[in-house]
């Protein structure tokens, strides 16, 4: 199991331990009468809670679930290594998963296609007094319009790099240099089509640094998670809308006027145009507004970097405030709409599995076989054509691992991966 799993066991199982501790129990006395009781009651508290439980008096089935399989893989293990004479886990303990308590992990409906309104997020990303963080704002509001567009996870945002934008056979900044060149007086030839452009409502605003739309199709390719990565995703290719180009493209452009300005300040003129090629095309499509530093604690300030995840959620958690008061904060009590990638992600999942064959729905959302998308369709009551038992396995997507701890009840460094023909 991945390292980040066992991170996310280890954080259960220390929610379970604290738990017992109130109770005044020691790992080792646990009885199943005590699981039974921890399950039937509230979730414990967990780090930071960024919105409140649906529940708050008792865990959800899925809550359930990530717990029964930490503790039944830990105490199994502790039997296993006659720690324990008997598992507490055992008996009609294993938790029913209900597939409506996913459905806290989509949007509401309307929520979509107000996220996928581009004039909604220039609103939202509107300029203030502040220009120094203009270039945020059309950064902000591309990676929301690509997004609520591609259901894309935040760990594929943040990898993204500008050579995954092309249209054509040409690079994203060369297709938009040669529609600059076909808008020149006297350049459109007879005969050829008119030259597309984008439509903005304040150009000087919206498109400072002076994009402009290619000919052909603007096409997005996500690559391939790692092999090693938690839950990998194939690569897929999504040919982007002319809505979604129109607060893409100009961040493109502004995004190469602020490199070659930095690279300007930065790096000598003998090696700013190899520099420029090194750090630009394979530079972060959405970079971090922090710089890194260097092996003698300097800043480096000749290239971008990449986002972290923390500020990726502040950015979709400022979208979501700008929307419908609803969306953010609930009303009359209701839980709070979850604000990030995941909730997006899962949203056009549906959609997709709606409106789309099984087989394109699974190709856009990356993953490696109709399995990857059980839970979500469940719980959106979509039949896939999957032959498996959904309940079972259900809990092997949640969670997929057996957790291994030592005598003390400290969780180990290895754990048992128990997938069952997923590949995912």
């Amino acid at each position: 199991m991945k390292q980040s799993s066992v991170r996310a066991n280890a954080v259960l199982w220390g929610a379970w331990c604290r738990w017992l501790a109130a109770q005044a129990l020691h790992w080792s006395d646990t009885t199943p009468q005590t699981v039974s009781t921890f399950l039937s009651g509230p979730a414990p508290s967990l780090r930071r809670q960024h919105r409140p439980a649906r529940n708050p008096s008792r865990m959800s089935s899925l809550t359930q679930v990530r717990y029964f399989s930490v503790l039944k893989g830990a105490y199994e293990y502790a039997k296993h290594k006659k720690w324990i004479d008997e598992a507490p886990t055992v008996g009609e303990l294993q938790p029913e998963y209900v597939a409506k308590d996913a459905q806290g992990g989509v949007l509401p409906p309307g929520v979509l296609a107000r996220l996928q309104n581009t004039r909604q997020l220039q609103e939202i990303f509107s300029p203030t007094s502040d220009t120094k963080s203009h270039w945020r704002l059309l950064r902000d509001r591309a990676a929301v319009a690509l997004v609520a567009e591609c259901g894309i996870t935040t760990a594929e945002l943040i990898e993204l790099q500008l050579h995954d934008l092309g249209a054509g056979p040409h690079t994203i900044l060369q297709a938009m240099a040669q529609a600059a060149q076909r808008t020149l007086p006297g350049s459109e030839r007879e005969g050829t089509p008119p030259t597309p452009t984008l439509n903005l409502i304040n150009p000087a605003i919206d498109n400072p640094a002076g994009a402009r739309m290619p000919a052909a199709p603007v096409v997005l390719t996500v690559r391939p998670s790692q092999p090693h990565s938690e839950r990998a995703l194939n690569g897929r290719s999504f040919v982007l809308p002319a809505r979604v180009c129109e607060v893409l493209l100009p961040w493109v452009a502004q995004r190469e006027a602020m490199l070659t300005d930095i690279a300007a300040r930065h790096v000598p003129l003998a090696r700013r145009e190899s520099h420029l090629k090194k750090h630009s095309l394979n530079g972060p499509l959405f970079p971090s507004r922090q710089s890194r530093k260097d092996e003698e604690g300097k800043p480096i300030k000749d290239r971008f970097f990449p986002m972290e995840p923390a500020a990726v959620y502040l950015i979709f958690k400022r979208a979501f405030a700008g929307l419908d008061p609803s969306t953010g904060e609930g009303v009359r009590g209701t839980p709070r709409t979850a604000q990030g990638t995941s909730v997006i992600r899962n949203t056009l999942i549906q959609h997709w599995l709606r409106t789309l064959p099984e087989e394109e729905a699974q190709t856009r959302a990356g993953f490696k076989t109709l399995e990857g998308m059980r839970v979500i369709a469940r719980a959106a009551g979509i039949t896939t054509q999957s032959t498996t038992r959904p309940d079972s396995n259900a809990q092997g997507e949640i969670e997929g691992a057996d957790t291994r701890i030592d005598k003390n009840g400290q969780p180990g460094q290895k754990a048992v991966r128990r997938e069952k023909g997923d590949g995912a």
